[in-house]
């Protein structure tokens, strides 16, 4: 009889088991949890990290990486003034620009040093700077101009030094150009309300010349005066560059369109400006004196056959630290004042001083007094 009463009791046990053993059997799930986290927080500072470098797309298509923004900017080579113009734009060129390349057009009018005062202690190399002047600065960018990547760029890079090309020298690339600044100064906000500034200008003179026919367009020459040596020379622009795209935005047919296609400003004989027999001349002397060198020609038996001399419609463009014509911000007020010349009637009551004035407050946050008492007594121009 015990032996019979053992049987249950040992059944019982292997049940109470078998139960303890299934409530301690989910070990598999516990692994699972301890390797999800892990994975987790692996991934995120990886991704993290990616997002926070600063990728840009040069004007030559080339892709520049930074691990973080830009701290040493030096800004070098042919081009430099358009260059370091379009980049004081955004506030923070003041502190992170430490050098650039001194090549004024006029010897005294140093727009950089003039204006940001801050500024003034920055490194200021020769014309020329070549790598081993640029070396020693120990820069973590340095900023040229497409042209110049065989000369100075290739050299640069292979010091070790970051390079950034910009070309600036037609509307659209000037804003792709803007927005590249933008991202090496890590204020595309900045970049964003600079290029919107242009485009306004650009819809405001569209809108005003809305419904005007090609045959309303005059015939317009644009001439560039260079006296180097004693030697006169007048020269015209490629057509892709921006001097004649802000004639053709203007309302101005190019007289030259058919006889140059590409390269450098193209020296012309009188022969042809006289065979052009343009509507209207528009004189740029990077001198500054291109208000002399049409009085010049006015007063010149030679000028004084052509339609344009005959119906005084010759201008001297207009200038302050430089001439209003270039691959330089001051190309928007450049292209009002040409339109304006170009279509008077459709251009009534604007006062350049105060196209001036808006112009230096919008794009570089400059005051009324100084203005007033650094800019204005240095433009000239026909106005």
């Amino acid at each position: 009889m015990k032996k019979n009463r053992l049987i249950p009791i040992a059944i019982v046990l292997v049940l109470v088991i078998g139960l303890l053993a299934g409530c301690t059997s989910p070990a598999a799930p516990t692994t699972a949890p301890t390797e999800a986290p892990t994975a987790t927080p692996t991934a995120a500072p990886t991704e993290a990290a990616a997002a926070s470098a600063i990728v840009v797309t040069d004007a030559l298509g080339r892709t520049v990486e930074f691990s973080e923004l830009p701290q040493r900017i030096v800004i070098v080579g042919k081009g430099t003034t358009l260059l370091a113009n379009s980049a004081f734009m955004f506030p923070q060129a003041e502190d992170r620009v430490i050098a650039y390349e001194l090549r004024l057009q006029m010897k005294d009018r140093n727009f950089i040093q003039t204006i940001f005062t801050k500024n003034a202690n920055v490194t200021l190399l020769d014309k020329d700077a070549g790598p081993e002047q640029i070396a020693p600065l120990n820069p973590d960018l340095v900023i040229t101009k497409t042209y110049n990547q065989e000369k100075l760029g290739t050299a640069v890079e292979e010091l070790g030094v970051k390079v950034v090309y910009l070309d600036l020298e037609s509307t659209d690339k000037f804003y792709q150009d803007i927005r590249t600044l933008g991202q090496i100064f890590g204020n595309d906000a900045r970049a964003e309300e600079i290029v919107g500034l242009y485009q306004a200008n650009e819809t405001r003179i569209a809108d005003a010349l809305k419904g005007l026919s090609d045959a309303d367009k005059p015939s317009v020459l644009l001439l560039q005066y260079s006296n180097k040596g004693g030697e006169v020379a007048f020269s015209v622009p490629p057509m892709e560059w921006l001097q004649t795209v802000l004639v053709q935005n203007a309302g101005g047919a190019p007289a030259w369109k058919d006889a140059i296609s590409e390269g450098g400003w193209t020296v012309v004989s009188l022969e042809q400006i006289a065979a052009w027999n343009p509507d209207m001349v528009f004189v740029v002397d990077y001198s500054g004196k291109a208000v002399d060198v049409v009085a010049q020609l006015k007063a010149d038996a030679n000028w004084q056959a052509l339609n344009a001399v005959i119906n005084s419609k010759i201008y001297a463009f207009p200038v302050d630290f430089l001439s209003w014509d270039q691959a330089d911000p001051r190309w928007g007020l450049g292209e009002l004042w040409l339109a304006s010349k170009l279509h008077p009637d459709r251009f009534e009551g604007i006062k350049f001083t105060d196209e001036l004035s808006s112009f230096y407050k919008s794009f570089y946050g400059l005051d009324e007094a100084t203005i007033n008492e650094k800019i204005m007594p240095l433009v000239s121009g026909d106005f």
